[in-house]
């Protein structure tokens, strides 16, 4: 989605944007050039990491799964900064409305290859290996054949939009069955997120009182540290986005300078920074 006045400046050069819709408009341009050169530089360095570990524990098959995750949506990212520097989309519909779907399945298919990690971790679960891959191919599986078959059928389709314009869709939020949708994601999200973080920080407390002041020295400590290194990638990451996202539900209608749309557009483009938790999981994964 993007701002209408920026919009507009297609249709009329003399136009320009007001303070705060540019600065807006340059921190998307900026995050994503982050995600980008980062997600690209950490998907690489942790691919070469597993390529000479080549380890096969349960952990691995997530982390592989978030390369992947990752990689599709850098591929993306490109899209992304061609219509935010050019200010018009030059790739058809279909590739707006694809460039839209992987950002929301990266965004939830990451979250749920956390809850796996954390769950696994958390609770010190003997996975097979087996019941890891079906975990991890039900995830694929849903995302591939079931939501975005449906989000490209029916994303953008019920309202018209300008040929040059992309991630504009914001009017069909306000349809009731899509305000249902967005608030039981929101109230998924949050719910998990919050059990998950008060049980970690619960077996963390546990552990360092058991284990000070020789805390670092002992596996279990580090490897529950590590779980609470994605709750806090989910917290920073996908939260401010799904709490705003209340908000601009709620405030739309209110939105008459489109200002609330670009606020949402940031908070969007902060969840796919997630894309640089490889480079801050570099220093090991667990076994």
């Amino acid at each position: 989605m993007l701002n209408c006045t920026i919009t507009q400046q297609n249709h009329s050069s003399n136009e320009t944007l007001p303070p705060i819709s540019e600065r807006l408009h340059s921190i998307l341009i900026a995050l994503y050039i982050i995600d980008l050169a980062g997600g690209t530089l950490g998907v690489i360095m942790m691919s070469h990491q597993l390529f000479q570990r080549r380890s096969r524990s349960v952990i691995t098959t997530f982390i592989v799964s978030l390369l992947v995750l990752h990689t599709f949506l850098l591929l993306s990212i490109p899209f992304r900064l061609s219509y935010y520097i050019l200010r018009e989309w030059k790739f058809g519909r279909l590739a707006c409305k694809l460039t839209s779907v992987i950002l929301y399945i990266h965004m939830y298919g990451t979250f749920a290859f956390y809850v796996g990690i954390i769950t696994i971790r958390l609770f010190q679960l003997e996975f097979r290996r087996c019941y890891t891959t079906a975990w991890v191919g039900a995830v694929w599986s849903l995302a591939a054949l079931v939501i975005t078959p449906l989000l490209l059928s029916y994303y953008g389709t019920s309202k018209t939009y300008h040929p040059s314009e992309c991630f504009q869709f914001q009017r069909e939020i306000q349809e009731t069955h899509m305000v249902i949708i967005n608030y039981c994601l929101v109230g998924v999200l949050v719910a998990v997120c919050a059990v998950l973080t008060v049980m970690q920080l619960f077996v963390i407390y546990r552990l360092a009182v058991r284990y000070w002041p020789d805390i670092n020295s002992h596996v279990e400590f580090r490897a529950q540290a590590k779980s609470f290194f994605f709750i806090l990638v989910t917290l920073v990451c996908f939260m401010p986005h799904h709490a705003f996202r209340v908000y601009y539900i709620q405030n739309y209608h209110l939105d008459k300078d489109y200002k609330l749309l670009l606020y949402n557009e940031v908070f969007l483009a902060l969840t796919t920074m997630c894309c640089l938790d490889m480079l801050c999981f570099l220093t090991g994964i667990a076994h």
